[in-house]
Order: C-alpha cells, then sequence, then structure tokens
C-alpha cells in the first residue's frame, strides 16, 4: 500500500500496526516527516522483539542514512551507469549476502557484468559514515563503489541488529525497465541479462521473506483491500520507468 507523503503521526502509526515492511523506493524528495515516525515507530518496535523490516533504494537509502542522523555528500557521478561493488569484510556473513548464490556475489563485484545500476548524484562517503555514531550504531557498511571519476561512496548497508537494509544501486531495474529512445537505444544503460534478473529475485524474495516474519496486520479484509496501492491508476511512462503510480495525497 501507497503511505501518504504528507501523513501525520496518526496516520502513520496505524498504517505501521497494519503493514509488514516498508519500502522507501528510488526518486527525488527531501525526507518526509512521517518518515522520521515510521522509522522510530521500526526501531521500538525490533527493539521488543515485533520484526518489522525497512529498506531503503537508491533515494530511499539516502533517507535511511538521513533517518539514522547523518547528512549527504553531493557531487557523485554516478548517473546512469552500473558500478561494482567492493565488498567490506562484514559482507560474506551479512543477512543480505550470506545465502546470495557465489556466482551473484561474484557478478556484483566484477567490474565488466556487474548489475549493480547507479542514478544517483548524492550518497556518503565511507570516511564521513564512519564518524556519525548514530548511524554506525544501526547500520554496516556491506559494500562501496566508486563513481566515474573514483569517488568512493557506500553502496549497500544493513543493521545487524534489525531488518533494515540499504541500496545506493538499483536491483529493481534490472527486471522491469527496458524503454528505448526514438533510436533504438537503451533509454539508460541497465543490464538485463540471466544473472542481473537473478540478482533482483533473490532480493526481492529476500525482503518478501523479512516481511513475512511481521505479525501487523489490518483489522479486516474490507480495510486492507481498500488501501492496497492497486485502487490507484497505473500510467505508462515509458521510456524511463514502465509504469508509475499517481496519487493526489
Amino acid at each position: 500500500m501507497p503511505i501518504p507523503y504528507y501523513a501525520d503521526n496518526a496516520t502513520i502509526d496505524h498504517i505501521f500496526s497494519s503493514i509488514n515492511g516498508v519500502l522507501i523506493p528510488g526518486g527525488g524528495a527531501l525526507v518526509a516527516d512521517g518518515a522520521y515516525r515510521m522509522y522510530e515507530n521500526a526501531i521500538a518496535a525490533n527493539a521488543k522483539g515485533d520484526h518489522f523490516p525497512l529498506w531503503g533504494t537508491c533515494m530511499g537509502f539516502e533517507w535511511l542514512v538521513q533517518l539514522a542522523g547523518a547528512t549527504l555528500d553531493g557531487g557523485f557521478d554516478s548517473e546512469n551507469v552500473s558500478l561494482p561493488l567492493e565488498m567490506t569484510a562484514a559482507a560474506p556473513d551479512s543477512k543480505l549476502f550470506a545465502n546470495l548464490d557465489p556466482s551473484l556475489y561474484s557478478m556484483l563485484q566484477d567490474a565488466n557484468h556487474t548489475s549493480a545500476f547507479n542514478n544517483h548524484g548524492y550518497g556518503i562517503t565511507p570516511s564521513h559514515f564512519a564518524t556519525v555514531k548514530s548511524l554506525t550504531d544501526v547500520f554496516t557498511v556491506l559494500s562501496t563503489s566508486a563513481d566515474v571519476n573514483g569517488k568512493e561512496f557506500v553502496s549497500t548497508m544493513e543493521s545487524p541488529n534489525m531488518p533494515f537494509y540499504g541500496v545506493q544501486w538499483h536491483p529493481e531495474k534490472n527486471i522491469w525497465e527496458m524503454g528505448e529512445t526514438p533510436s533504438g537505444a537503451p533509454y539508460e544503460d541497465i543490464p538485463h541479462g540471466p544473472q542481473a534478473v537473478s540478482m533482483t529475485l533473490y532480493l526481492a524474495q529476500f525482503l518478501i521473506a523479512e516481511a513475512r516474519k511481521s505479525s501487523h496486520s489490518y483489522s479486516n479484509p474490507l480495510e486492507e483491500q481498500s488501501a492496497l496501492i492497486w485502487n490507484y491508476p497505473v500510467f505508462d511512462t515509458q521510456p524511463e520507468f514502465a509504469q508509475s503510480y499517481i496519487s493526489d495525497f
């Protein structure tokens, strides 16, 4: 279900008690006030053993960084480019990567074959990340990447103690976005090969498995059905995106 960008605390609290996790997607917006409330709720719930996952992709990754008390760094030249992941010592045994097929783990690190597509100008450098205690208290760096000029940024992180995950790259795009320019060239240089697709599916299944551990639910089926994103119209926004949901809230 979509969470209104301008939702007040009461609305966020009700949504939080009804859903099984939050995915903050890519995009371009300031951190919503409601995101702070959702983050606080998730911290408190997980501390009590109430499993509730948070996932951030690109802008969502940046929101998680800010929600954890850090500021962003700018000036990254990482638009429309696939960049290899430089895995940290924490990556092999991490929740996110421990069960990943070795061939896909290697693929992500291969500069010529990685599926880690990037489309961002902001992020956080590893050195900056390491200086923010409120951030390092929650998240561990699993990988870094370097933009086309060699400027390094944190590209994957997870919380070792809570089901919180952030990727500065776009694992969702490999399976969906295949738009073309009028010349027939790809609109964006997104890898669509078998390994890239397998990576998308692995991470999607990982997140769903985390959400299945949550016991939150709507009070009744009718309320749940009325909240689903399928109630909103779908717009074809090719070539950049395959489909978009646009609401007035």
